[in-house]
């Protein structure tokens, strides 16, 4: 799924609102062969979807369009949807019913700030004519490219060399969350860190991305922002919600 920031006219007030705080799913209901409008507090830069999916997008700016055909179920389908300031969202789209019917306008309400750097955009114009969001020379294309290889398997990021030369190195472990590196990926105009960061603590936690800010940085997201307790037993282990993959971008180191 291929999903600029502007002034945009609120929704209607028949809409529904969502309050989110980077805790689970936000679950929205579809009937089949009739849209659903979902907006987000900035502009869709891009997301994920499964191959085979039931659902078809359409995105204009902070909008996003969803039409799902009759494979769609009350399961549902998971979404992920990025905004370019670097927050993401994880979307359930599920089939409507009698008791939860068809939502046919959602707006989402984030409390959380961007993930970007407040520093301005240096770079220079004509490095950026022309360049798509999904380019790894940008920060939102760099952020696309970190998930595709940590979450989706993917080898290789082009115009950049992957070191694991510091794999399992700590940058954080104060007893409460410990972080390792994973993966560090060297461009010319920018670096990308993949850091795996779990729970140290008895209770759940909510992570603070200046936490994980390093020198330069240009941008951070996490697939968890919120942390379970340490867990007791294999099953929560297993399930590894006490864990999360950080992405950090920044600047290139001198």
């Amino acid at each position: 799924m291929v999903l600029s920031a502007c002034l945009i006219s609120p929704l209607p007030a028949q809409s529904e609102n969502i309050d989110y705080r980077g805790e689970g799913e936000i679950s929205v209901r579809v009937t089949p062969g009739e849209p659903t409008q979902v907006r987000f507090p900035d502009t869709i830069s891009g997301g994920f979807r499964k191959k085979t999916s039931s659902l078809s997008l359409d995105r204009k700016e902070s909008d996003l369009i969803l039409f799902s055909n009759e494979s769609i179920t009350e399961e549902g389908e998971a979404l992920i949807v990025r905004l370019e300031d670097g927050r993401s969202y994880p979307i359930r789209v599920r089939r409507a019913n009698d008791s939860f019917p068809r939502q046919p306008q959602l707006q989402i309400f984030d409390r959380r700030t961007s993930m970007l750097s407040e520093e301005d955009d240096d770079t220079p114009e004509y490095a950026r004519s022309g360049f798509s969001k999904k380019d790894p020379a940008t920060v939102a294309g760099l952020m696309r490219e970190l998930v595709l290889v940590a979450e989706y398997g993917k080898e290789k990021i082009p115009g950049y060399r992957m070191t694991d030369r510091y794999k399992g190195e700590a940058v954080l472990d104060d007893g409460t969350l410990r972080a390792t590196v994973d993966k560090i990926f060297v461009g010319p105009n920018l670096w990308g860190y993949v850091i795996d960061a779990s729970n140290e603590l008895d209770v759940s936690q909510r992570l603070n991305p200046a936490t994980f800010r390093l020198d330069g940085t240009r941008a951070i997201s996490m697939t968890n922002w919120e942390l379970t307790a340490k867990p007791l037993n294999i099953e929560q282990q297993i399930a590894g919600k006490h864990e999360t993959k950080v992405y950090v971008i920044t600047r290139p180191k001198k």
